[in-house]
């Protein structure tokens, strides 16, 4: 499953284990995982970092922060995202309404397609 093979894939998660699980489901793509980032400063850190071609994005982060500013600025970059949240999607704002949106609990494999066609520009 080579969906993805040398994209650089930050993930924004703040559980632990579902970070780990998405990064070795990614690396399994051929993607080069960027992250764990569990909050909004840490993501911006490694948007600076890294030349990043696409993202996964969980909603409520680290302290109840939101990720609507990465979001913002992953889509000012023109950088491909999908959101895999437990949190509703009444959260989103309508600026983001039309991105791919998984809700917990996920298959990894599901987000990893998904954001493997965005890339793709299909």
């Amino acid at each position: 499953m080579a969906l993805l093979n040398d994209r650089t894939v930050l993930i924004v998660e703040n559980d632990p284990a579902i970070g780990l699980d998405l990064r070795a489901t990614l690396f399994s793509a051929g993607a080069l995982p960027v992250g764990p980032a569990n909050s909004v400063e840490a993501a911006f850190a490694l948007i600076a970092d890294h030349a990043i071609d696409g993202a996964i994005l969980d909603i409520r982060l680290n302290k109840d922060e939101l990720v609507f500013p990465v979001a913002d600025t992953l889509q000012a970059l023109r950088v491909p995202y999908v959101f895999a949240s437990g949190r509703s999607t009444a959260l989103m704002p309508l600026r983001h309404g039309d991105r791919p949106f998984f809700d917990k609990p996920f298959r990894a494999e599901e987000i990893v397609e998904a954001l493997a066609k965005l890339i793709a520009g299909q």
